[in-house]
């Protein structure tokens, strides 16, 4: 890449993500992906979630579809968030990258026909993760009832060049345009060329603080409070107050918004009251006294006059009245004025009160301060202590980018949603259930999840593991296709090599449990060899599966099986596989097809797979080998896991 800032940042991308393994041209796919995607949804996700690029890929190399301003991944997703909001607004964001320098219009049109593929009747041919999002966008569709207006599809086509307004090239893309909304389908198909500076300019947005000045010149300075650097209150005219939540495009901050317990709840009927008085002229100079205004917290200000310099800020309170504005910008006038509750601290628990406080006045579900209780807190300083003489800390962000301004790498930190996540796979035996809506996991498991009576070490161990398996994944030591099979593993990891029998979680002993599996998590080689072993147990129970339409990670009956094939696995067991390795002889090895057989010094005939074969070994796996294994039978025969090279 000829760019060397745009390629210092895909380079922090990649470090960041521990994504080392990829190739340049497949990193920078992930990393336009990943941020144009984040640009429309603030929340924590993983570049795998919606990059799509390889074989079977229609042209896309990024797909992310939003339901009410959140990305979802599947319809139980869909059903969380249109059942909770009452609504069903959705977003298509489609990207294309191309790392050299031009803007074709051949592949920009290669691009639009991918997006049309998508939204036909039936798919051609494509990939595994093309198709599930395509299964996805049907249910979406299904259920157009709820929706209030058509979604929106958003188009970026990426590259390295200077995009110039090609003639020629806005010809094709008018055309492709027009295309899309002959389907019916969309309320508005938006293209969006994006070159190197406007691949850098997003990611400036997304990870430097943000910072705006406004004129507010009708305020009062409030006395000094505790806590505090500074507060006033006044009011600010709306159309001052849009270049404080808007980006350079114009489009509404999400971001600023993260800390604002609730979600925009669409054309409720307080938000078609706050709709009607902006677009009522004889009316809206009055806005300021109907409307209750918005609290802003800010880290940092200055200001020279009634000139503010606001920095690292968040709304966190008034997301309704912030979006109702934006959406009616047009009708807004220099006379319609919005209270501002300005308040400058770095406090964390003053934050923490000041949110809680201005969004107890009416419902908010209980889950959205989930970050704000006593038990988060003390995770976090428990994850400080406990991470500190490890060889890699990890840290856990109970508030939103609280690291952001540390050196800090993202594959260091456990978000609330991941420890959600690994917990109730590695503790709870419910892998099965990772993939939903992390909000909906804590109203479902509310008296199974943070239970001030829990101890804390189970959720440490659970977020070292999780830390563990991402780092052999991003190493290749753990097979890429297997990858889905992560939280299945923490579980399958801990069955099989408990010290004892799960004590309860308020119990003392278990610390004592934690503490032996941590030990084993500590040690890098104990590490490869237990989750290579347990991924072999993943692994053979999948292949013994007879076809479904639900994928195997989401469904419960293998997670049964899983933990009936981890328990005989278990290092408790008398009759361990674990203490019973096997040698033999490669009988036979196709390296293009990466399968094969050895007979066993048993008598025996074992089918091999490659991913079952220790990475440091496969190239010299070969006919007439000698290897040693763990016999696994299936109901289709023996099976070879844990394959490696013997002497």
């Amino acid at each position: 890449m000829k760019d060397r800032i745009l390629s210092a940042y895909v380079e922090d991308f990649v470090n960041g993500f521990g994504l080392g393994r990829l190739d340049e041209p497949t990193a920078f796919e992930h990393f336009a992906s990943f941020y144009v995607v984040s640009k429309y949804n603030p929340e924590d996700f993983e570049p795998s979630n919606v990059a799509v690029g390889g074989p079977g890929d229609l042209g896309l190399d990024g797909i992310g579809i939003l339901v009410n301003d959140h990305l979802v991944q599947d319809i139980s997703d869909v059903d969380y968030f249109r059942q909770v909001l009452h609504r069903l607004e959705v977003q298509f964001i489609f990207i294309q990258t191309k790392s050299s320098t031009k803007f074709e219009a051949s592949e920009i049109g290669s691009f639009i026909s991918g997006v049309r593929q998508f939204f036909e009747s039936s798919l051609p041919t494509a990939n595994e993760d093309i198709q599930a999002l395509y299964e996805l966008k049907e249910y979406i569709f299904d259920h157009s009832v709820d929706m209030i207006t058509s979604p929106i599809c958003r188009l970026f086509y990426v590259s390295t060049g200077n995009w110039k307004e090609d003639p020629h090239l806005l010809t094709r893309i008018d055309q492709g345009k027009s295309d899309l909304m002959a389907t019916k389908l969309f309320s508005s198909v938006e293209f969006t060329p994006v070159d190197s500076d406007g691949l850098k300019q997003i990611y400036r947005e997304l990870n430097q603080k943000v910072t705006r000045e406004i004129e507010f010149e009708r305020h009062t300075i409030l006395p000094t409070i505790s806590g505090i650097k500074e507060a006033y209150i006044g009011i600010l005219p709306c159309l001052e107050y849009l270049n404080l939540i808007c980006d350079d495009d114009g489009d509404l901050n999400r971001r600023l918004f993260y800390d604002n317990v609730r979600d925009f709840r669409g054309n409720n009927a307080v938000n078609q009251e706050i709709r009607a008085t902006v677009r009522d002229v004889d009316r809206n100079n009055r806005f300021a006294l109907l409307n209750n205004g918005v609290t802003i917290v800010a880290r940092e200000k200055n200001n020279v006059g009634t000139s503010f310099r606001l920095s690292d800020y968040q709304i966190v309170n008034g997301c309704q009245t912030s979006h109702v504005l934006h959406l009616n910008r047009e009708h807004l006038t220099e006379n319609v004025f919005l209270p501002i509750k300005l308040i400058v601290t770095t406090d964390p628990e003053v934050i923490n009160q000041i949110i809680q406080g201005t969004n107890r006045q009416t419902a908010v579900q209980e889950e959205a301060f989930e970050s704000l209780t006593r038990f988060q807190k003390e995770l976090e300083e428990f994850y400080n202590a406990a991470g500190r003489n490890r060889q890699v800390q990890i840290y856990y962000e109970r508030r939103s980018r609280q690291y952001k301004q540390m050196d800090v790498k993202r594959e260091q930190i456990i978000t609330i949603a991941k420890q959600v996540n690994c917990f109730v796979a590695m503790f709870l035996n419910e892998p099965h259930i990772t993939h939903r809506y992390y909000g909906e996991l804590l109203s479902s498991y509310r008296s199974r999840l943070f239970n001030d009576t829990h101890e804390y070490m189970p959720y440490f161990l659970a977020g070292a593991s999780l830390k563990a398996v991402e780092r052999l994944y991003s190493l290749e030591i753990l097979p890429q296709r297997m990858k889905r099979f992560k939280f299945q593993l923490l579980m399958v990891f801990r069955i099989m090599n408990e010290p004892f029998d799960l004590p309860k979680l308020n119990s003392r002993k278990i610390d004592d449990y934690c503490q032996a599996l941590l030990e084993i998590i500590d040690d890098p080689i104990q590490t490869e060899s237990v989750f290579r072993r347990a991924s072999a147990v993943v692994f053979a129970c999948q292949s013994q599966w007879s076809s479904t339409r639900r994928p195997l990670q989401k469904n419960r009956r293998f997670t049964e099986i899983l933990i009936a094939e981890a328990e005989k696995q278990s290092a408790k067991s008398v009759d361990s596989a674990m203490n019973s390795r096997l040698f033999g002889t490669v009988k036979q090895f196709d390296s293009s097809q990466g399968y094969g057989a050895i007979a066993g010094d048993d008598e025996s005939e074992y089918f091999v797979h490659f991913d079952q074969i220790a990475s440091q070994d496969r190239q010299l796996f070969s006919i007439g080998q000698r290897v040693d294994f763990i016999p696994f039978q299936t109901e289709h025969g023996p099976v070879a896991i844990d394959v490696g090279l013997s002497q």
